[in-house]
């Protein structure tokens, strides 16, 4: 069976987060942002905590976008940093890197 084109496929933006809490783990940071977006389908990909802060990505659909921020904007501990539809280039704002495949 043959693959859809790209124009048929799903669009995605890609949002870079901060929450003003440090050393999360991958669950307790997907489980805030869980609490903040309850409707809505999106996947968590990087999360890297510090002592003071975490920096997450996270992929969601395009219609979700605006409403996303929206949501996100409003609690006070989750800044929205950046957002595009490339992941280097949200990866390339926050200064993160790559991480290697398992």
């Amino acid at each position: 069976m043959a693959r859809q084109s790209k124009a048929l496929r799903g669009k995605f933006r890609w949002l870079g987060l901060r929450i003003d809490r440090g050393d999360l783990s991958r669950g307790s940071t997907s489980k805030i942002i869980a609490e903040n977006l309850p409707d809505i389908d999106f996947k968590l990909f990087d999360s890297i905590s510090s002592e003071s802060d975490t920096l997450a990505i996270i992929r969601l659909k395009l219609e979700y976008n605006d409403y996303a921020r929206e949501k996100l904007a409003s609690n006070t501990i989750i800044d929205t940093l950046t957002t595009s539809g490339k992941i280097r280039l949200v990866r390339q704002r926050l200064g993160l890197t790559r991480p290697p495949r398992k």
